[in-house]
């Protein structure tokens, strides 16, 4: 756990008598949450598609977002060098205050914006 991360951990639970032990086990349990939703989705939405072939998670950052529910946007494509090779795309990951970055190396990124769009249509 970085520094800055429990800084503003410290920040969002102002105006409630914890201490620093109840302030760390509340980040956890939001943090676990965060993967275990993180993980359904990769699993069940982006995993069976065949022309991925990775998925990197980056590092999870804190902010002050609220909500409990997981929402994952699509970021943009990612192209080598000069941009003659496509590479793949990038999505971003928030649940509560916690946010993360996600890397997809896929060949057709167009079939991971069109799975991210059907999800949204459903909510």
């Amino acid at each position: 756990l970085s520094s800055s991360a429990f800084l503003v951990l410290c920040h969002n639970t102002v105006g409630k008598n914890l201490s620093t032990h109840e302030k760390l086990r509340y980040f956890l349990k939001q943090v676990i949450y965060f993967l275990a939703c993180k993980i359904y989705f990769l699993d069940k939405y982006l995993e069976p598609i065949p022309s991925v072939k990775l998925i990197t998670p980056g590092a999870i950052k804190v902010g002050k977002g609220k909500g409990e529910t997981l929402k994952v946007t699509y970021g943009r494509e990612i192209y080598q060098g000069m941009g003659d090779i496509l590479v793949g795309c990038k999505l971003n990951a928030t649940s509560g205050n916690s946010n993360q970055e996600i890397f997809v190396s896929t060949g057709i990124p167009e079939k991971v914006k069109e799975i991210i769009d059907d999800i949204k249509k459903k909510d």
